[in-house]
């Protein structure tokens, strides 16, 4: 008997315990789908705050839609100031301006709204440069990366042939480049920039000189240009040098302003199509592509018009006009990662769009005895914009002549 009862006891005690697991795991359970669903709202606040910003946690914990772009390396030469700026390596443009940013280098500064750095004999070497953004937490939002590379001053003599737009239109590009050179660059065309022979046309696209396009803007007028190969009805750029006797030892394509658009492909594979062809006569020519500039600010933008008083640029804002200008920058640098003796010159991040367009001095308000500046275009730098590209071009073909000439 005692131990019929002894066995009662026990299988009490055995449902009871199941019973006391049962009500924990239960209990246990309903925390974790509260702490879970408590967890789920916290994070649905956090993307509506994140999405708020232009941003969206992607699986590897950053932000997949704020893209940042620098190129594997850049080229500083000795004697020369370059300066990235922040605005112009980032899909954000000025928006970037409410994040807390900083550029992480052995040299150079890491200043407010740019990264500047100046060549020195001393300094020549390469040096890991990192740019991070992070949110108002402290977060890490976006990383980008690059070689900075400090190489020494060229001053051999060598030809170069430039295709271009009116960005290529400028004396003081040209200027600066032989005050860099001693004057040792043997320019090469059928028009002229003051004493400079180029290939440059106001005005053109890729896709002008891709088609039979006549040039009637500056003399000599022309019926159609020079690398159009009447018989193929193409750009021919061993037409063009057998038709004229250039052999230059280098090429320099700028172009990309004229047919910009939200969508960068066309203008991008036209840009592509120009480079491919002429290294499908010259492959081992050095061909040195120029990324376009960003635009004035919204006041250069929204003011710029022509001489008749009607606007040029009416219905276009800043940052949709940046984006342009990022966007086609990233197409060509992947279209033509794998193209050889390619050589990427990173001037639209390059320039200061901020303060180097030239102004005038306008009221406040119709009324007002306030005066504020108002850039006079919302294209085509001052003096110093051309400058700067001249620097930009000259540091990378100082960081990469030894290659061609191998």
């Amino acid at each position: 008997m005692k131990r019929i009862e002894r066995e009662k006891v026990i299988r009490n005690a055995y449902r009871s315990t199941i019973l006391a697991l049962t009500i924990c795991c239960f209990f246990l359970g309903t925390v974790l789908v509260i702490h879970e669903a408590a967890r789920e709202y916290e994070v649905n606040v956090l993307e509506e705050q994140l999405e708020a910003k232009g941003v969206v946690q992607n699986d590897e914990g950053l932000f997949s839609n704020v893209q940042l772009f620098l190129p594997e390396e850049i080229y500083v030469a000795s004697g020369v100031t370059l300066e990235l700026y922040n605005s112009q390596i980032s899909s954000l443009g000025e928006r970037i301006g409410s994040y807390n940013v900083k550029w992480t280098c052995a040299v150079g500064k890491n200043m407010y709204r740019k990264f500047s750095i100046t060549g020195t004999e001393e300094l020549t070497g390469s040096y890991p440069l990192i740019f991070t953004i992070f949110d108002d937490n402290g977060a890490q939002v976006a990383t980008a990366s690059s070689e900075l590379k400090i190489v020494p001053a060229v001053k051999d003599s060598f030809s170069l042939l430039v295709i271009g737009d009116s960005l290529s239109c400028d004396t003081a590009t040209y200027e600066r480049l032989n005050e860099l050179t001693d004057n040792q660059i043997v320019y090469m065309g059928t028009r002229g920039v003051g004493g400079s022979l180029t290939e440059a046309r106001r005005g053109f696209s890729a896709a002008d000189y891709l088609s039979r396009t006549g040039y009637t803007m500056e003399e000599p007028e022309e019926e159609v240009h020079p690398f159009f190969n009447e018989e193929t009805e193409e750009f021919d750029w061993g037409y063009y040098k057998e038709t004229t006797g250039f052999e230059p030892d280098a090429a320099e394509v700028f172009l990309g302003t004229n047919g910009l658009a939200e969508d960068p492909v066309e203008n991008g594979n036209n840009i592509v199509r120009i480079v491919e062809n002429i290294h499908e006569t010259d492959p081992e020519l050095p061909v040195y592509l120029v990324h376009t500039l960003y635009p004035a600010n919204q006041d250069g933008i929204g003011s710029w018009s022509n001489q008749d008083g009607y606007a040029l640029y009416g219905d276009r804002y800043k940052l949709e006009e940046d984006r342009k200008i990022f966007d086609l920058m990233m197409y060509l640098e992947e279209e033509l990662k794998e193209e050889k003796n390619l050589f990427f010159v990173p001037a639209g991040m390059c320039h200061d769009s901020a303060n180097n367009f030239d102004t005038q001095t306008v009221p406040l308000s119709p009324h007002s005895k306030e005066m504020m500046e108002v850039p006079t275009n919302a294209v085509h730098p001052g003096r110093a914009g051309y400058r700067q590209i001249a620097d930009c071009l000259y540091s990378v073909i100082c960081g990469t002549k030894a290659k061609w000439e191998q």
